[in-house]
Order: structure tokens, then sequence, then C-alpha cells
């Protein structure tokens, strides 16, 4: 046979011969069984999701991070006192200026409504501080100069002045908070020191204590979830931690020192152990670890904020709420405005 006759072995239309075609197929094959079973482990996750309706936990906050500015809301008059919904879509502002009322704003800063007192208790008001109800959502203020506790609904209509089952003569309601039973935290002036006081959702006086530290003007009240109360002793430049049963079990004292104190007044807690102390002397938040058992004074963690008037700086700021996903409001007070703060 000649050279002209002989003729080339076939090749596939493709150019990929047999031999080469049969790894190329496992192949295929491989990642079309790859993808297959992640979709039908996405689709088992989403089963499970739908049956059982297990929450995503939030990622904890390194132990070591402050949070950091995130944006202002203007149009407050001297904020001091603030609360803040779960959500963050309502605010709740004292004013110490201007028509010294407080103020209900959206989410995005927009003021909704004034938070007037009844008439009939006359013109001269000064709202201090305010805290939500967290099983009505209802609104608490004090007022300084009438002594009085004004109810308000979420909207910020006016309900009620709050009455104690016992009338107790004199009383000077100030820092005030609630825990997650309902059960209402108040400082209270009257006397010769104050004391802090809890009262039951039927108004009764549960509790008293704090009279043996001394303290002057407690302007601020958190309870974490075990119970234990801190207070900020604000002109003894102070941080207290009581226990259930009214014992100290933690103190942060006033000092030059990184975590020590000047003049404290707003506190809070989030939910992942922490808890944050505006220092209004200082111009700056502080950051401390919820108190372990064991220890006889709070972590510190780090502070935020610097003296001055641009964004991320305070001027003697007072007030401080958290909504419930960890971002911080602070009623900065002489530079007429609200901050918010975020991880």
């Amino acid at each position: 046979m000649s050279a002209s006759q002989m003729t080339a072995p076939a090749v596939p239309e493709s150019g990929v011969t047999g031999e080469e075609e049969d790894p190329r197929r496992r192949r295929k094959a491989l990642i079309l069984l790859f993808l297959l079973g992640l979709l039908a482990l996405l689709l088992g996750l989403a089963i499970w999701y739908l049956l059982f309706r297990q929450p995503v936990p939030l990622p904890p906050i390194p132990a070591t991070q402050v949070p950091h500015f995130a944006t202002t809301y203007y149009g407050v008059d001297r904020p001091t006192g603030i609360a803040v919904s779960a959500a963050g879509d309502r605010i709740y502002v004292t004013q110490s200026g201007g028509s010294r009322t407080a103020v209900v704003l959206d989410g995005n800063g927009t003021k909704l409504a004034d938070m007037l007192p009844p008439v009939s208790t006359g013109e001269n008001h000064q709202p201090t501080y305010v805290a939500i109800d967290p099983l009505t959502s209802e609104v608490y203020v004090t007022d300084r100069p009438t002594g009085d506790i004004y109810v308000y609904d979420a909207a910020g209509t006016f309900q009620r002045t709050y009455a104690p089952a016992t009338p107790a003569a004199g009383w000077q309601p100030l820092a005030i908070a609630f825990d997650k039973a309902g059960l209402m935290y108040v400082s209270n002036l009257t006397g010769k020191t104050p004391t802090i006081e809890v009262y039951s959702r039927d108004g009764a006086l549960t509790a008293t204590f704090g009279a043996a530290e001394n303290m002057s003007f407690p302007n601020g009240i958190a309870v974490d979830d075990g119970g234990n109360v801190y207070v900020t002793d604000g002109n003894n430049g102070r941080l207290l931690v009581f226990s259930k049963d009214g014992t100290v079990v933690g103190r942060v004292g006033r000092g030059a020192g990184a975590g020590n104190l000047g003049l404290p007044r707003g506190v809070s807690l989030d939910n992942q152990g922490h808890v944050f102390v505006i220092d209004t002397s200082g111009q700056a938040g502080l950051v401390y670890k919820q108190l372990q058992p064991g220890q006889d004074h709070p972590d510190f963690v780090g502070s935020f904020g610097i003296q001055g008037v641009g964004n991320g700086e305070f001027l003697y700021p007072t007030g401080l709420a958290i909504d419930g996903r960890g971002r911080l409001f602070v009623a900065d007070t002489s530079n007429d405005r609200i901050q918010m703060w975020n991880y």
C-alpha cells in the first residue's frame, strides 16, 4: 500500500480523543456529585431551621475592642437622660435646656413628639432620667422639681403619674432603671444619704440598699442578668456593684489611672457581658467587663471618645443607652446632640 493510500486515525470533531474524554467525564461527574451534595446539605440546614427555629447567635465582641463613632443626631437641647427601644426605632431624651421637656426621636434622629407632663403640675419641671418598662414599653421619666415619675406610652403621650403603693414623704427620685422581670430601681435622694429602692409591679417597695455607702447623686443604674446592680455614684466618682441582697461586691474608684473615674453618670449594659459608663468630667465613655464571681472590681477594657466638638468627641456627656443590636446612644450634653457608637 502506498503512502498516499494510508489514512490517519479518525479524530472526533471536538478535537478530543476517546482516551482524553474519559478523565474529563469523570471530573465532571465528581463536580456534579459535589454540587448535589452541597445542595442537599444546604437544603437539610434550611429544613432543620424551619423545624426548630434556632436563633443565630451574635458574634462575641472581642474583649479588647471598644465602640467606634457612627453618626450624630442634632435637634436636642442639653440632652441629659436617654433610653432607646430594643429595636432602636425610638429614642427617648430628657432635655435640661430650652423647653426642658423629654422628647421622642425615631431611629434616624427625627423628632416625633414632646413628652409633656400634666398641666396640673405647673410649669416648673426638669426631666432628668428616663427608662423603658420592658414588659409594657411604657416610658418612665423622673422630674426633679416635682419629685415625681411621669409615665408615657411608647408614642410619648402622658398616661399617669407613678405612685408607690405606700406614699413616701419628700420622695426625690433621680436615676431609674428596670430589670428584665420588670422590677423598677430608683435612686432616692431623700434623707441624709441617697439609697437605691426596688419596686415590684404593683408599686410595693421590696428592697432598699446603699445607705451605708454615703452615696452622693447616684445618677445611673443598670441591672445584669444575675441580679447585680451597677450604680454610678456621681459626686463620689465611683461605680458601685451591689448584689441582690444590697451588699457591695465590686467597685471602681476615682483617679487618673486607666479605668478610673472622675464624674460618672450614665451606665448601661449590653448582652455581651460589658458595662459602659459615661464619665462627664473625663469627657469619655469607659468599657468594663461585667463583674464575675470572686472579683472585687469589673475588669477595664478601654475607653472611647475625647473632649471636643467634632464627630466622636464629647463635651460633658451625661446619659447612655444601648439598643438590642449593641449600638450605644450617648447624650452629648453641651454639644446639644446625641451620638451613636457601634461595634
